[in-house]
């Protein structure tokens, strides 16, 4: 845990002097301070947007149920603090909740059944960004899963092809995928299926199938190795 330290600290008082007076001295309740005091640390970055609730609710000394009520109702209260395009949000998003140390965390609170069926557990605990992300699920003509916690949500592999082709992050030719794909998978069947096919007649619909065996293959053995390699193929942005 560390303590936390404003990184632009006349920034975040002015912000703070000007909104409070600008609602009216004293209009403001305790709850439209805290959330608006927790909103300007986010803000600033003295609080990582990415960290857990628990996490903050250390630096906090509160619960991370509280941490997460702060989050929920703060940007319920105060967004317009924090304007973000939503194209940047949903990079932001990902790229953080898609990292191999994440998907493990998530993948105790999703059944053994559902991993088969290729769904993969994405935890994301900051009630904001969950409803992106969300939105996003369903943008693509599909709906969240929850299990176990409400704070882990089920993806199915395909699901997240499609929002990475919706999204532009994927790269848009086919024979540049089968090169990347022949590097990750070089033994696999659907690879070996692809490379059967005239390399100048191959289809953007022959390499999603590809990918999506192989996601859900990936997803139904373990969060390690190859998921790896095929989100990063689908998401260039995530570190690692």
């Amino acid at each position: 845990m560390h303590a936390i330290e404003l990184k632009d600290p006349a920034g975040f008082g002015n912000e703070f002097l000007r909104l409070t007076l600008l609602q009216g001295f004293q209009s403001l309740t305790k709850r439209d301070l805290e959330l608006l005091i927790f909103v300007l640390l986010e803000r600033d970055g003295a609080i990582d947007r990415g960290d857990s609730n628990a996490s903050v609710a250390l630096q906090l000394r509160v619960t991370p149920a509280k941490v997460k009520g702060l989050r929920r109702d703060g940007y319920a209260r105060w967004r317009a603090l924090v304007p973000e395009e939503a194209d940047a949000a949903l990079q932001r998003i990902v790229a953080t909740v898609l990292t191999e140390a994440n998907l493990r965390s998530g993948a105790k609170h999703v059944s053994e059944r559902s991993r088969k069926e290729g769904f993969l557990a994405i935890r994301i605990e900051h009630p904001d960004d969950a409803q992106r992300f969300e939105q996003a699920i369903l943008e693509v003509g599909a709906l969240p899963v929850y299990e176990r916690n409400r704070e882990v949500v089920a993806v199915r592999f395909d699901t997240l092809l499609k929002i990475a082709e919706r999204w532009g992050y994927l790269q848009p030719d086919p024979q540049a995928t089968v090169t990347a794909l022949k590097k990750l998978a070089p033994t696999s069947e659907e690879v070996a299926d692809l490379l059967k096919k005239d390399i100048a007649q191959l289809r953007w619909d022959d390499v999603r199938r590809a990918l999506n065996s192989l996601g859900a293959k990936a997803v139904g053995s373990t969060v390690e190795g190859g998921l790896k390699g095929l989100l990063k193929l689908a998401f260039p942005f995530i570190p690692g």
